[in-house]
């Protein structure tokens, strides 16, 4: 896969540019040394310090315009890039992926935390999709964080590990491009089997309900059963879940 690559001081956030930069690129990989509006899943913000982090987006173009169900597999491959990245630099880390788009670490007191997280964002018309976007944010260098997330996020500085940014940068944009030669289907193949999240018991936050996980669908969705009235139901993307994730 041939990209233009783009770096910069500060942005909004490397997604908002990379949105811009497809409409004269057909792939591109940005990254900067801050983000001013960082963003995860359901419009949550990226906190991070600058020049301390990755900040990164691959956005594609697509030759021809996809259903949605042809690029599904997008948030298994960033997930299953990082993963493998931070195992190849940091290889006596226990990691593990969450679902849907996080990467956590075990750390010194054996609990898991949030070292990086994936967001993808699909652009369409109609019900077709013309661009994809992979946004990655990896904590690596920064040693402090605000008080709401202290006891939730960590850093490959705060694991014992000194990593300059671009070396994590270099090493993610090979896997994502190894990956990229992989078909979908071993792609989510391998992506379930590192979720490791079949029969375990899951809490749905924001629906206040416990659930049993029971399969993915065909576009990566986890399908979970409701154990007193064995209803199965999909967990969206506005869904936030907890579970044991070793």
């Amino acid at each position: 896969m041939k990209f233009k690559r783009f770096n910069y001081e500060i942005v909004t956030s490397t997604n908002d540019f990379a949105k811009e930069l497809l409409l004269t690129n057909d792939c591109v990989v940005v990254t900067a040394n801050y983000q001013t509006h960082g963003r995860g899943r359901n419009k949550n913000s990226w906190i991070g310090d600058f020049g301390e982090n990755v900040y990164f987006s691959l956005g594609i173009r697509h030759n021809e315009m996809k259903r949605a169900e042809d690029v599904a597999y997008f948030q298994g491959l960033g997930s299953l890039a990082v993963l493998y990245t931070l195992r190849q630099l940091c290889p006596d880390l226990a990691l593990r992926l969450k679902y849907p788009n996080d990467v956590y670490v075990k750390t010194d007191d054996s609990k898991f935390k949030k070292v990086s997280g994936i967001l993808i964002e699909h652009q369409f018309v109609g019900e077709l999709c013309y661009a994809s976007i992979l946004g990655i944010g990896v904590n690596v260098n920064q040693t402090t964080f605000p008080k709401d997330l202290e006891q939730f996020a960590t850093s490959l500085k705060i694991l014992g590990y000194d990593l300059m940014v671009d070396v994590v940068v270099d090493k993610l944009i090979d896997n994502i491009q190894n990956f990229f030669g992989l078909l979908p289907w071993e792609i989510f193949q391998q992506w379930f089997d590192e979720l490791n999240i079949i029969g375990k018991q899951i809490f749905v936050v924001n629906k206040n309900y416990f659930c049993e996980a029971i399969a993915f669908d065909n576009i990566g969705r986890l399908v979970v059963r409701n154990p007193e009235s064995r209803e199965t139901v999909l967990i969206t993307d506005g869904d936030s879940i907890r579970y044991e994730i070793e």
